[in-house]
């Protein structure tokens, strides 16, 4: 993959007069480009999308898919079966309870991903790797990518790049649903909603069982009778077999982790899928792979990867490294990060959210030294990572109260989703005017999506 900056965002190297006229096609539409989109707090709202070339999108997700597969390998070195593997990692059992434990480390875990993707001197830093099905984000993509390039369709006149969209990654998963199951047509798929983990703006059931009705629709185009629903209104028939509004259901979307709090509904799910008397996308096994420990195992088994292998993880994977496990510190590593906390992350090998994140550079000693005392008495293991210095865009943003529009030097994440082995649409989150750098919803940060790129200026 070519470095340097064009590789990121494509944004200045339009004229001046394209970036003028976007602009202002934008902030006159911005109303429409960002309703109903939830998961972001604030009141900024981006005038553009990050703009990728097209060739760049293709390759960042063959390189995506080369990763995922090395983090499988790395997970079997060291466990067969899913009970295997969540004793190494020291996964409290009770944070998985859908789990089969017998269940062998297969390829079909590899089904659903989005790593999450920072820039940093120009070269793409895989600095997590979502595997699994509970991966949000697939709404926003499509949504704002469309809505985006509508307004960029706008433009006319010379040096106006040839603009176009991702595929959609709410169809790409509809498909990847019916055929990773191998579900007949009319099978019957239900969404639970859920209240642990729910994006900003959808706590109320209600309205999250509504937010979903894009994708209900997608698994309709797709074969699939597909509905979304409150978590209680699961239940078990005489059978085991688990059923909504009456009828059995043939599958779970799964948008949730498991340890959602205990509810009759869960308590159904949780026995329909231990009794493989139910379907569901995905395993949560696959959630095991997204654990950050398994980063730190590709760099602990540099020598054990070909040339090639071993020129990918040292490419694309900032240096990470198993800090601690409960219990246990390792002190060589711990005396490294002592010295040297302006140059690294310190992390939660699980969770998501960006809860317990602390980057190094900009913390102070006590802070820093408070997160490692904190890491040494937790009930589950945390990493270092090397700090990825990320790139800055310039983006203009509205405010949604007042109108202003500012504009501000952000950093950024992008999360291309990937379904069956396919890179479809991406995932963005981006800081704001006077933002932080922990890039996630629940931190402030803003999602946004992506527009190709397809002949540049």
């Amino acid at each position: 993959m070519t470095g340097g900056s064009t590789s990121g965002d494509q944004w200045e190297r339009f004229p001046a007069a394209v970036r003028e006229a976007l602009t202002q096609h934008a902030a006159a539409r911005v109303a429409d480009v960002h309703d109903g989109i939830s998961g972001s707090k604030g009141p900024w709202r981006p005038l553009r999308p990050v703009f990728l070339d097209r060739d760049h999108y293709a390759e960042l997700g063959v390189v995506s898919q080369r990763l995922m597969r090395l983090v499988l390998e790395a997970c079997r070195r060291r466990a067969g079966t899913v009970r295997e593997l969540l004793e190494v990692l020291r996964v409290p059992a009770e944070d998985t309870p859908l789990l089969r434990h017998d269940d062998v480390l297969g390829d079909d875990l590899l089904v659903s991903a989005r790593p999450d993707i920072v820039y940093s001197a120009g070269v793409p830093l895989f600095v997590e790797f979502n595997i699994d099905g509970a991966i949000g984000g697939t709404l926003h993509a499509d949504l704002l990518a469309r809505r985006f390039h509508q307004v960029c369709q706008d433009l006319d006149g010379e040096g106006t790049p040839v603009f176009s969209v991702p595929d959609s990654a709410v169809d790409a998963r509809s498909a990847v649903i019916r055929s990773s199951l191998g579900l007949p047509e009319g099978a019957r798929v239900v969404i639970p909603a859920f209240s642990k983990g729910t994006p900003p703006g959808l706590e109320n059931a209600e309205a999250f069982i509504a937010w979903m009705a894009p994708m209900c629709e997608s698994g309709r185009r797709h074969g699939l009778d597909t509905v979304a629903c409150a978590m209680d209104d699961l239940t078990t028939d005489e059978t085991g077999r688990l059923t909504f509004d009456g009828r059995p259901v043939d599958a779970v979307f799964r948008l949730f982790q498991g340890d959602q709090p205990p509810s009759p509904g869960l308590d159904a799910l949780i026995r329909a899928v231990r009794d493989d008397r139910v379907g569901m996308h995905t395993d949560e096994a696959a959630w095991l792979l997204s654990d950050k420990t398994t980063l730190a195992w590709l760099w602990a088994d540099a020598e054990l990867l070909d040339a090639a292998e071993r020129q990918l993880v040292e490419t694309y994977v900032p240096w990470t490294a198993l800090l601690s496990t409960p219990g246990v510190m390792d002190e060589e590593l711990l005396a490294y990060a002592r010295e040297h906390r302006a140059e690294l992350v310190l992390k939660p090998t699980s969770g998501y959210g960006g809860s317990g994140v602390l980057l190094g550079p900009t913390v102070s000693d006590a802070e820093w030294e408070a997160g490692l005392a904190a890491a040494a008495r937790a009930s589950h293991p945390y990493i270092i990572q090397r700090f990825a210095e990320p790139d800055l865009i310039a983006m203009d943003f509205s405010h949604a109260e007042t109108g202003a529009v500012e504009r501000a030097e952000v950093p950024f994440v992008l999360g291309p989703f990937l379904f069956g082995g396919r890179a479809t649409g991406v995932l963005v989150r981006h800081g704001v005017p006077a933002g932080g750098q922990v890039l996630n919803a629940n931190h402030g940060a803003r999602m946004s999506s992506v527009v190709l790129v397809d002949r540049p200026c």
